[in-house]
C-alpha cells in the first residue's frame, strides 16, 4: 500500500504547472519579488530627494551667495576684459596689463589687480565671449551661466548612462558635486568643454571621425582639460579623430598669431610664465604631493608615456574606454589644474560606467566623488590618490580582442 501511495504522488510532482519546492524558494513569491522592484524605485528616489536638497544647498553657498555679493567676482570677467581689450583697441593688445589693469579697475574698482585677476586665455575664449560684451559684464555672467547649464544638460543627453527616468540621477549627481557648483561660481568654460567632449565621443560612436575631431578642436579655449586625448587617440588607430583635430587647433592657433602679432605672443608667454609660480595654479596637481621640481616631472612623463603605451596595447577598445583614460590621465599629467577642472571628470565617469566595469570600481568613482566633495577641508591628497586609483583601474582593465580571419 505504501508503495502504491508513493507512486501515485511522484507522478504529481513531475507534472507541468507543478512547483518544486526548491525552485520556488530561490525565486521567491511574486509579492516579494515587487517588493525588490519597489525598493530599488524607493531607494532611486530618495536618492534624487537627496540630491535635489544638496544642490539647493550646495548651489545657494556656493553660487547664489558669491554671485550675489559680487557678480563681477568671477573668471568671466577676465575673458570679458580680454574681449572688451581686443574689441576696443586691437587683439593685438589683449595681453597689455595695463590695459587690463585699466578696465579692470572701471568694472571692480574696489577688488585688486593681482596675479590671479589676469585675462591668461587662448585668443578663442574671449572670442567666443566677445557677442556677449553686447550685454554688458553683468548681463553677460548671466547668459553664460546660463549656457553652461544648458551644456551640461546637452552633455548629460548625449553621454550620460543608463535609461530614463533612473538616467536623471546622473544629471542630479553631476548638480550636487561641488566641483561643478565651484565652476559655475566662478563662470569658469568647463562645462562648455564637457559638451565639446560628449559630442566628440557621440560623433566617434557614429563613425563620424572628422566632426569628432573638430568638436574636440573647440576645447582649445582651455587646452588644459583635455592636452593628452587627441594623442591617446592617435595612438589607439583614431587618426582621423586626432588630425581633424589638429586641422582645427592649427586653424585657430593661425588666426590668432596673425590677431594678436609677435608683440601680443611674446606678452602672452609671459604670462603664461608667471602663471606658472603661482602656487594656487599647482594645488590640485602631483605637484602638491611631490613638489614643483624636477620629481614631479618625471613621473608625469612618465605617466604620460605609459598612457601612450596602455592605449596602444589597447587600440581595439571603445571609444568609451579610450576617452575615459585620456581625460584621467590628462589630469594627473596637469601642471595648470583647480578644484572646478575635475568637472570634466564628469563625463569620464559616465564613460567608464558604460563600460559595466566590476561593482567594487563602479563604488569606487562614490570615493572621489566624496573626496571632491570637501577636497578643501580634506586637502587634495584624497582626491589625487582616488583619481590615480581609478587610472590603475583604467589601465589594467582589458577589452576582448576582436577574432581574425
Amino acid at each position: 500500500m505504501r508503495e502504491r501511495a508513493a507512486q501515485e504522488v511522484k507522478p504529481e510532482m513531475g507534472r507541468v504547472g507543478a512547483e518544486d519546492p526548491s525552485t520556488a524558494f530561490r525565486s521567491g513569491p511574486p509579492a516579494l519579488r515587487l517588493d525588490a522592484s519597489a525598493r530599488r524605485n524607493l531607494g532611486a528616489a530618495g536618492l534624487a530627494w537627496f540630491l535635489l536638497i544638496a544642490i539647493a544647498l550646495t548651489g545657494w553657498f556656493v553660487v547664489v551667495v558669491p554671485l550675489r555679493a559680487d557678480i563681477l567676482d568671477n573668471d568671466l570677467t577676465l575673458i570679458f576684459i580680454g574681449a572688451r581689450i581686443g574689441l576696443e583697441h586691437g587683439w593685438s593688445q589683449i595681453y597689455s596689463l595695463p590695459l587690463q589693469h585699466d578696465l579692470f579697475a572701471q568694472l571692480r574698482p574696489h577688488a585688486v589687480f593681482n596675479d590671479g585677476q589676469r585675462f591668461i586665455s587662448p585668443p578663442p575664449y574671449a572670442w567666443l565671449v566677445a557677442p556677449l560684451t553686447l550685454f554688458g559684464p553683468v548681463g553677460a555672467t548671466f547668459v553664460w551661466l546660463a549656457l553652461s547649464l544648458i551644456a551640461l544638460g546637452a552633455a548629460w543627453w548625449i553621454a550620460a548612462p543608463g535609461e530614463l527616468p533612473a538616467r536623471w540621477l546622473w544629471l542630479l549627481g553631476a548638480l550636487a558635486w561641488y566641483p561643478v557648483l565651484y565652476g559655475l561660481s566662478l563662470a569658469q568654460a568647463d562645462l562648455v568643454i564637457l559638451l565639446a567632449v560628449a559630442a566628440a565621443w557621440r560623433f566617434a560612436e557614429a563613425e563620424k571621425p572628422y566632426l569628432a575631431g573638430i568638436a574636440l578642436g573647440l576645447s582649445v579655449i582651455k587646452p588644459q582639460l583635455t592636452l593628452l586625448l587627441p594623442v591617446v587617440l592617435l595612438v589607439a588607430g583614431r587618426w582621423r579623430i586626432a588630425a581633424a583635430w589638429a586641422a582645427t587647433a592649427a586653424v585657430l592657433v593661425a588666426v590668432s598669431l596673425a590677431l594678436v602679432g609677435t608683440q601680443g605672443l611674446q606678452a602672452y608667454i609671459a604670462l603664461l610664465n608667471d602663471a606658472q609660480h603661482v602656487t594656487n595654479n599647482r594645488y590640485f596637481t602631483l605637484a602638491y604631493l611631490f613638489g614643483s621640481g624636477w620629481l614631479t616631472l618625471v613621473l608625469q612623463v612618465l605617466l604620460a608615456a605609459a598612457t601612450l603605451a596602455n592605449a596602444y596595447v589597447n587600440r581595439h577598445a571603445s571609444n568609451g574606454r579610450i576617452f575615459s583614460l585620456a581625460l584621467v590621465a590628462t589630469m594627473l599629467c596637469a601642471t595648470y589644474w583647480h578644484l572646478q577642472d575635475f568637472t570634466i571628470l564628469v563625463l569620464a565617469a559616465w564613460l567608464f560606467w558604460r563600460e559595466r566595469p566590476p561593482a567594487w570600481q563602479r563604488a569606487w568613482l562614490l570615493v572621489i566623488a566624496i573626496a571632491g566633495e570637501f577636497a578643501w577641508p580634506l586637502t587634495p591628497l584624497p582626491l589625487l590618490v582616488a583619481v590615480a586609483v581609478w587610472y590603475l583601474t583604467l589601465s589594467a582593465r582589458r577589452q576582448p580582442q576582436p577574432l581574425t580571419a
